[in-house]
């Protein structure tokens, strides 16, 4: 069973979708700990989701890229995209002490992201975003 899965897609909410399914789909197999699974499909869904709906300027079609590894000791997700500067580690913890009505909207995803994730790494190169993320799959 191949330990790598590299996807491509579109800028585009139900590309996105089947993307998820896809990476579901290949992950199963290998009775990952629920959290890291979790994570996978987190961390596609809010870069992606952030990208698609916010890191472009035209109505162009672009392509993300998306490639799963999954090691000895350790799944990394490696996420790519040509959209504008976005980086998740700069984004700003929400203020969860507030009540829901008045909390604005957004962060929360990138915040979980963030608090399960055991690295997160980001890097602007030839105008993309690069976003790393590893997660502990054994005990060793």
């Amino acid at each position: 069973m191949p330990t790598q899965l590299k996807l491509e897609f579109k800028n585009t909410l139900p590309d996105l979708s089947k993307a998820l399914d896809t990476a579901l789909n290949w992950l199963t197999p290998f009775n990952l700990p629920a959290d890291a699974s979790y994570l996978t499909i987190l961390a596609m869904e809010e870069l992606a989701t952030n990208t698609i709906n916010f890191g472009y300027t035209d109505n162009e079609e672009h392509l993300i890229g998306v490639e799963l590894n999954i090691e000895s000791d350790r799944l990394v997700v490696q996420y790519v995209d040509d959209g504008v500067y976005f980086n998740p580690l700069d984004v700003q913890e929400p203020d969860t002490s507030l009540p829901v009505e008045e909390r604005p909207t957004g962060g929360l995803g990138i915040l979980l992201l963030r608090k399960i994730a055991d690295t997160m790494t980001y890097l602007r190169e030839h105008e993309k975003n690069l976003v790393s993320i590893h997660k502990r799959i054994s005990q060793s």
